[in-house]
């Protein structure tokens, strides 16, 4: 809130230190470079005893990022949970370079690291960012990796608004006969917004589809789009 961006970094492990005195659950990570100088280079943290808050939660998780606004830009990449009653549940946090793959394979591994381990099958939501689809399956084996269905619809080019809605409720729906109403809409009234759904395969974003229940993930997601909003 006050003073330079380079002397907040500057104080970065001495608040990290303060912090874990109040909450000896806390964990940081930050990492400089090699020479004198050992400037900045990416950080990763969270609250709370991981272990125990990861088996209250549903075993689903969104990972997105931001651009931060300042002298030094970079990203701020978050894991995100459900809880039992569907509400948000901030998990995990990193300071990185801009969403290159590496920072992505760092934050994954070090969420993995400290929640559930690499053996673990459970759901991971993202946008369809090429960094993160070639960063997850490096990191973590087991997982299913799924995409953000508001996300998707909001990327759909030259096409009505009624069919960012349509694929909404494709993507939400839970049996063959819903999927292909919603589905046949689209395709009676938007022909170019179909062949771009139709390049996706619908294991990735239909909760019908995937192989391991999402929830609430259109929900869920486009709330995460609302918090994180530029």
């Amino acid at each position: 809130m006050r003073g330079s961006f380079k002397h907040a970094y500057q104080l970065l492990t001495s608040y990290f230190a303060e912090v874990r005195l109040v909450d000896p659950n806390f964990v940081f990570d930050i990492q400089t470079t090699s020479c004198k100088d050992k400037r900045f280079t990416r950080c990763f943290w969270y609250f709370g005893p991981p272990q125990k808050i990861y088996k209250l939660l549903r075993s689903v998780v969104v990972i997105g990022g931001t651009f931060l606004k300042g002298r030094y830009r970079g990203t701020l990449l978050t894991a995100i949970a459900i809880d039992l009653s569907n509400h948000i549940f901030l998990l995990a946090f990193s300071i990185a370079d801009s969403g290159i793959t590496e920072s992505w394979t760092y934050f994954l591994e070090m969420f993995g690291a400290n929640f559930h381990g690499y053996d673990t099958r459970f759901v991971v939501i993202s946008a369809r960012n090429h960094k993160i689809i070639k960063a997850v399956p490096k990191v973590y084996s087991f997982t299913i990796h799924t995409f953000c269905a508001f996300h998707i619809s909001n990327n759909i080019k030259i096409t009505l608004e009624s069919t960012r809605i349509t694929f909404r409720m494709a993507g939400n729906a839970l049996t063959n006969i819903d999927f292909d109403k919603h589905m046949n809409v689209i395709r009676n009234t938007d022909p170019v917004g179909l062949q771009y759904i139709l390049g996706i395969p619908n294991e990735t974003w239909s909760n019908l589809y995937i192989p391991m229940s999402r929830y609430v993930v259109t929900l869920y997601c486009s709330t995460y789009h609302l918090l994180y909003k530029k």
